[in-house]
């Protein structure tokens, strides 16, 4: 494994897995999935992890004005490992975790409400990655999100998407960044 520092200071770290298999107690198995950060400068993060990476581009949210503020990028077929919101404040937006199906999303929601925790936001259905999710704070105030269903990418071209709530939530309430 190694790390390296971004352009906002953020450690990340690489590495490959090891051979240990992890058993599963229960269905509610998540691993991660994705880490999303914020930035002032998306830009700046598109030269990182773009072109000194290697990252590809799968889609933006570009304003009418032609400013990008927010970029998916992968390093897999996974529509995304990386994301970026445009912010005031730089570090983590939120982690993700992949359950699998929709069915999986209604599991775990109920486990959180059996453990008297609200969600935070959704169910929904993200319009970049088209993926179900749904989204808890935990008790320091981090987003987490439950992901089902991420888009795979074969060979498509980066898509263009608007900066409004429905990219965000083609079902309903976005969560705006900027």
């Amino acid at each position: 494994s190694f790390s390296v520092f971004d352009n906002d200071d953020n450690q990340i770290s690489f590495g490959l897995p090891t051979d240990k298999k992890i058993p599963r107690k229960n269905l509610l198995y998540g691993p991660l999935q994705h880490l999303t950060f914020k930035s002032q400068d998306v830009n700046k993060f598109i030269n990182f992890y773009h072109n000194k990476l290697g990252f590809a581009i799968s889609d933006r949210v570009v304003t009418t004005g032609d400013e990008i503020t927010t970029c998916f990028l992968r390093s897999t077929q996974e529509h995304h490992n990386l994301a970026c919101f445009k912010s005031a404040l730089p570090g983590i937006d939120h982690h993700s975790y992949e359950v699998g199906e929709w069915n999986l999303i209604r599991d775990w929601c109920d486990h959180f409400s059996n453990l008297g925790l609200k969600l935070f936001w959704g169910p929904g259905r993200h319009g970049p990655g088209n993926n179900l999710f749904v989204f808890i704070e935990d008790c320091d105030g981090n987003l987490i999100e439950l992901s089902a269903e991420l888009e795979l990418i074969e060979g498509r071209e980066i898509v263009d998407w608007p900066h409004e709530p429905r990219t965000l939530n083609l079902w309903g309430e976005g969560l705006m960044r900027s």
